[in-house]
């Protein structure tokens, strides 16, 4: 192509080459059918889950609907960070639960390994074990420089959350229930090693390897699992949001006691309060 420019028409052309006319269709609706295939199959054998998917979905934006109608003008630094933290995460679990009821299963399983961190650091920023500029990590003037701080910080905070000789309430199970919930999500993330395991002993055994999301009972349950697991730590930091939420609205308090007892039904065990 050389450094010609090419048109509008030209662009399409070269588009419709690659992808067909129309550009994408056939794979667009290929994907499109698996997945309405495996929401249709977890609806059947999951309906308790999706709902309760459905029931955090919404209690979270009507709790983030409170929570902006009660800002005020003289809010900290930290404080604003916190707000802004649930607004991202808000999304983020809404985006992980997308593509879980759609049977991207470790896809899910990455981004829940994110709202967990978001739990872990607002937990920092409320114990005093970091600040906010060490989360933003200020003064950074490298990307290298940034990860390393990053890295720091996330080291400091597992040191003084996750581990039982510095944080005396964290129970021997609980311990237990973190290291099963890091090993999962962070196979699941890096590399995508656990769906290349997953493919490859598919591939070893002369199974097919799937291109589209497929059904799978035990990957759904586990993603499920992790997701949860996880927006029950964030939702669990929601009182740390004193300065905007209504406390002493017993609408909201009963609301939010509902959440605790879904979960705790929905999932057997989670963290406290």
């Amino acid at each position: 192509m050389g450094n010609h420019a090419m048109t509008k028409e030209e662009y399409g052309n070269l588009l419709a080459e690659i992808g067909g006319d129309p550009v994408g269709l056939p794979s667009r609706l290929e994907r499109g059918e698996a997945e309405q295939e495996v929401f249709a199959r977890q609806n059947l054998e999951f309906q308790g889950l999706l709902l309760l998917g459905d029931a955090m979905h919404q209690f979270y934006r009507d709790t983030l609907e409170v929570i902006r109608r009660s800002l005020k003008p003289s809010m900290t630094e930290t404080q604003i960070a916190m707000v802004n933290w649930h607004v991202v995460s808000f999304g983020r679990f809404a985006a992980a639960y997308h593509l879980a009821v759609h049977g991207y299963y470790f896809e899910t399983m990455a981004l829940a390994r994110d709202l967990w961190e978001v739990a872990l650091a607002l937990s920092a920023l409320k114990r005093n074990v970091v600040t906010i500029q060490e989360l933003a990590t200020a003064g950074a003037n490298t990307a290298r420089q940034m990860g390393r701080m990053s890295q720091d910080v996330d080291r400091k905070i597992r040191a003084a959350l996750l581990n039982r000789s510095n944080n005396v309430t964290l129970s021997a199970d609980a311990e237990d229930a973190v290291e099963t919930f890091l090993v999962i999500a962070n196979t699941a993330m890096h590399k995508s090693k656990l769906h290349m395991s997953l493919n490859l002993a598919a591939w070893w055994k002369g199974s097919a390897v799937q291109f589209f999301p497929h059904f799978d009972s035990e990957r759904a349950t586990a993603a499920f699992n992790v997701l949860f697991q996880a927006l029950w730590c964030l939702l669990s930091t929601l009182p740390y949001l004193d300065f905007a939420l209504p406390g002493s609205d017993p609408r909201w308090l009963n609301i939010y006691e509902k959440v605790q007892l879904a979960l705790l039904e929905g999932l057997g065990s989670g963290p406290k309060k």
